[in-house]
Order: C-alpha cells, then structure tokens, then sequence
C-alpha cells in the first residue's frame, strides 16, 4: 500500500526546501558522513518533489539523484530518506501510519493553538513566527528551553523596576506533543537547524540552545538501537538534562588536565569567553582559530563536550561528549555569526542553565521511617492518626510523597525537617575521582550536608570542617552572584573563578588522607520571618544540598 503527504501540505517554498534538506541531510550522513548540508540542498532543489508523490517513486528519482552526487543508497534506505523528505519520520510509518497531529504550537498571544503532523511540517511555521517576532520587536536572542514535554522559546523583555534598561527572558512560544512524549525530539534537531538557518544565516537573529539538541540527536534510533548500553547513549529526549562545557587544555597529550571555562548553552558560553580572555585581549577582537576540535584563542587551547544527566535516586549518572571536529567548527562559526548580529560583543548571559534534574521536587522522597515514627510519638500522633487528621493518604514505607513531608514538618513544627530524609548508603553514591560530577552539581545545589567516620585525628576533624566551611561559602557566594549581589554589570567575574571548588575540596581532604563519595539530598528551608506567609503556603522552601560521605582513604590507594 502506498501512502502519501497529508493533504493539506503546500507546494514547498524555499524554506521548506530548506527543511527536506536538512532531514534528508540527517538521514544520509549517518550512512555517509562526507555528505554536506550542501549537497543535500542541491539534491532536494533538483528533485521537485510534489507533496502528493508516492514515496516509491521519489525514492527511484531520489537514488539517482544522489548517485550524481557520489553517494551510493540501496532501495531499502531510499525508501526511509524519500518519506523522510515527505515528512515521515521512516518508510513503516509513511507506509502504514494514517496522518495525525502530534505536534502542537501555542504562542502566549491570544491566537489559537496549531496542530502538526511532523516536526517538518510546523518548522517553516515557527520560523514565520520567530521573523514576525524579530521584525515587530527587533529581538536577537531567542532562547530554547527544553523540558521533558515542552519547548520554550523565550525573548528578552524589559525588567520591571529597572532603571538601567535590563531585560529578562519570557516565555513568547511553547510547543509540546500531543500523545507519548518519549522520542518526541527524535525529528527535532532538523527542524531546528532549518529554523536556524532562516534567523542566522541572514543576520537577523541568534537561536541560543539549539546546540545541546543537536549533538544529542547525533544518531537516529536505529543506530542508537545498536549501540551498548554501558555508557548510556544520549538521545534527543536528554537535551532537557544537557549542557555545553568549555574546558581551557593547553596539553593535548592530557585531557582533563585544565580547568573549566563555561557550562550552559551557547550564549553563556560565549560570553564567559570573552570574560576569561578579557586581560589577553586588551579590548582587541578575539582571534580563534580552529585546531582539531579545539579552539585556539592567543596561547590558550579551548576545548568543547556536552554533559548529560541522567537522573537516579541520590546520584545521577553522567554521561560527557566531546564535541567533533565538524561541531566545534560550526560553533565557532556561529559564534562569528552572533557577534555580526549583536554588534560585536556577545552580552553577559544565565550563568546557570536550568536542567529538568534538580529543578524542583520530585514526587517521592525516601524517609528514615524510625526517624519520623519519633517524631510523631513526640507529638503525641502515631502514622494513621496524623494521615486522618491531615488528610493525607500515605502508606508506611519508605518512598513516601513529598507532600508527606511537607505536611509533617509544618504540622509538627520541626525545628530541622531535614532529619526525617533517609541518608544514602554508600553503594548509591559515586566516589569523587576527580570533580567532574561535582562541577554539575555545584550551580544546582544550594548546601552541604557530610557524613564522617568516627575515631578520626584531631586534625582531620579541624581539617574538614575548614574545608566544608571554605566550599559552603563559595557555593553561598556563587548563588548570590547568580541573584545578581556583589556582581559590577560593567565587570563581572568570570564563571571561572569559583568552578574549581570542587577540586579544591577534594584535594584538601586527600592531603589529610581522606577521600569522598557523592550525591544528592532533598533540603528543606524555612521561610519564616524571610516570606510573608501566604495561604495554602508551605512554611518552608525547597531545594537540593549536596551530599559527601567522606572517609579514609582505602589503603594502597
């Protein structure tokens, strides 16, 4: 049975051919990697397709198309790049899958919702609505946030109350899917760099975020079908728990012997740059040069990866990418791009980038269950009579809903709520090797919480608490930063001068002979005498603190 285009497609104009391009450019340069975005343009300009053509007579035109152009597929993959070309996401689903809505595009002005079958159908529209917002608003930024189920794209809007013109990004633009969310963004990262294309390469604006989608969706399923499961892959769906990573490594014959430069997406990374390099500079425009993957900027070797998280119960596993030669050219070249756009300087950008991890409350917590029966004994409840009182349906176990807690530590009045968290065994933590989790961690945390051993040296017990206190105060001062305290807009320090925390933590306990073991922890705050209670308000604030279980070095270690 041969299937066709939904009906209500329309003759392509030069920006859908823009999209088939780079779909079919996404599909092809797996198999073939020295196929350019280029070529795929030529070959789809030279194609004519019709939005009504049976895909098994473009998959013939499309073979020898692409034979012309060097590049040899058999029938069966012609077949998946000619419905890609179509709008499907492969040939089983052009050849069996009725047209339906999966994609929907809501924008915060009061227009209805539009619905679309395909990541290749709703790009060209969502470009349309970027160039409308550039045109009436004159925006250059847009920013893209990701979620598990949602894309934001936000603008810059003036601050309220501000009196020197500052802006904040607002939400203009949200696209979810309508149905199952998991492997959404598998068609994504073409669209977005064909709408890229239309607002970067005619100087009118820049897509900051786009970057993390498309190295996370550097394969297709099928190839990331085959791949082993340890490491863990990342796909298109990990884009909301990605960042960029920019790592300053003058010894290319060590990795990881640097230090870090910028984490966050491109904007950010960018301009905290220019800040490292501000005194080589000399108010001189940057030289960089591409070595390898690397850029080379005056005396300094920059080098680029991704970080993922992949979200466990205490820790989250991490996942780094580097960045290939072909990403680390298009970055820089994007970079050239927005300086053009921006005028020459890449402005101070989030110096935190907000993930799906860590980001607020999870459902479930899991409580030291002797821990909370004492503190309903205390106050004269048991289990089932508090849960009667309050409301609340709760069994006894461990993994209770945070609103458990919630509702605990305000109805009992508990002076440190914190006590009722179960703490993690060991064998749920991650030994700090070097401090490469923890500089994830740092910009998303906001305490400390350690465990040691007991019969410890004197010294050492001086020693941690010195340390402790010394990487306390550097988290507090990094998120009062992050607020905008002790920050000179004309001169702001660089994201760098408080990234090696972390390493100095763990080098300062391995100098006493010890060692720590990472994780995370929920963390309640009160907001008594801070918030003016509101109601239905909890009398405490949510957040994580990082956790270190810290011991003795193994012998022989």
């Amino acid at each position: 049975m041969a299937a066709t285009a939904a009906p209500s497609a329309q003759p392509p104009s030069p920006q859908d051919l823009q999209a088939t391009a780079a779909a079919l450019w996404t599909f092809v340069h797996l198999k073939v990697p020295r196929f350019t975005s280029n070529a795929a343009l030529k070959v789809v300009e030279g194609l004519h397709t019709r939005p009504d053509e049976d895909p098994k007579v473009l998959a013939k035109r499309l073979r020898k198309a692409l034979s012309d152009a060097g590049v040899s597929l058999k029938h069966t993959a012609a077949l998946d790049a000619a419905s890609r070309i179509l709008g499907y996401s492969s040939w089983h689903a052009c050849n069996r899958e009725p047209t339906v809505s999966k994609l929907k595009l809501t924008v915060v002005a009061q227009t209805p919702e539009e619905q679309f079958s395909s990541w290749h159908e709703l790009a060209p529209r969502l470009a349309e609505w970027l160039e409308t917002w550039h045109q009436v608003k004159l925006t250059k930024v847009f920013e893209i946030r990701f979620g598990s189920d949602f894309i934001l794209v936000c603008v810059p809007e003036p601050k309220k109350d501000s009196l020197e013109g500052e802006t904040e990004m607002v939400p203009a633009l949200a696209i979810n899917p309508l149905g199952e969310a998991k492997g959404w963004l598998s068609e994504a990262p073409a669209a977005f760099e064909m709408v890229r294309r239309r607002l970067e390469e005619t100087d009118k604006a820049i897509l900051d975020g786009v970057a993390t989608l498309q190295i996370c969706g550097r394969y297709g399923p099928e190839v990331l079908a085959k791949l082993p499961a340890i490491p863990q892959p990342v796909s298109p769906d990990d884009t909301c728990n990605s960042e960029l990573v920019l790592l300053r490594e003058d010894n290319e014959l060590m990795p990881g012997d640097g230090y870090e430069i910028a984490r966050g997406d491109e904007m950010t990374c960018w301009s905290q740059l220019e800040l490292a390099v501000k005194d080589e500079a000399k108010g001189q425009p940057l030289g960089i040069s591409l070595d390898e993957s690397a850029w080379r900027v005056g005396k300094g070797r920059y080098v680029w990866l991704m970080t993922t998280l992949h979200p466990e119960d205490y820790v989250p596993g991490q996942v780094q990418s580097m960045l290939t030669e072909a990403e680390s050219e298009k970055l820089l070249r994007r970079y050239r791009l927005a300086k053009r756009i921006l005028g020459g300087k890449v402005k101070r950008h989030h110096v935190t980038k907000q993930l799906k991890y860590l980001s607020g409350p999870d459902d479930t917590y899991r409580v030291d269950l002797h821990r909370v029966f004492l503190a309903l004994n205390d106050s004269g409840h048991d289990w089932d009579t508090f849960c009667t009182e309050t409301g609340i349906e709760q069994d006894k176990v461990p993994e209770v809903k945070v609103d458990f807690v919630m509702t605990l530590a305000e109805h009992l009045k508990l002076k440190d709520p914190n006590k009722l968290f179960a703490s993690p065994p060991r064998s749920k933590l991650v030994k700090a090797v070097d401090d490469t989790l923890i500089r994830s961690l740092m910009p998303r945390v906001d305490f400390v919480r350690y465990r040691t051993p007991r019969d410890l040296a004197p010294d050492q017990v001086e020693g941690i608490r010195d340390a402790i206190e010394d990487f306390s105060a550097s988290l507090r001062l990094q998120k009062m930063q992050q607020l905008g305290q002790f920050v000179d807009p004309n001169d702001p320090l660089p994201y760098l001068c408080y990234a090696g925390e972390g390493e100095e933590l763990r080098l300062k306990l391995e100098a006493l002979g010890l060692e720590m073991y990472v994780g995370v922890m929920p963390h309640l705050v009160s907001t008594e005498g801070v918030l003016e209670k509101l109601p239905n308000m909890w009398s405490f604030a949510f957040g994580h603190a990082i956790y270190l279980d810290i011991d003795r070095m193994e012998e022989g270690a």
